[in-house]
């Protein structure tokens, strides 16, 4: 999902593990596509508003 600027927070997780958390996202896809290019093992993401911290959503890797 794309917002306007910098709209997103994601958490990245391995099993219960937090791996990365990244503040100032954008591009959700072009994230996740950039955690995989470095080889960062995860299972799963959080998406939050960055603004107001609300959970948006969960992405499970394929």
């Amino acid at each position: 999902m794309k917002g306007k600027k910098n709209d997103f927070s994601m958490t990245f997780y391995d099993g219960e593990i937090k791996r990365l958390f990244m503040e100032y996202v954008h591009d959700t896809e072009k994230m996740i596509i950039w955690v995989n290019s470095k080889k960062i093992e995860w299972t799963h993401a959080m998406v939050y508003d960055r603004r107001t911290r609300e959970k948006i959503g969960r992405i499970i890797k394929k």
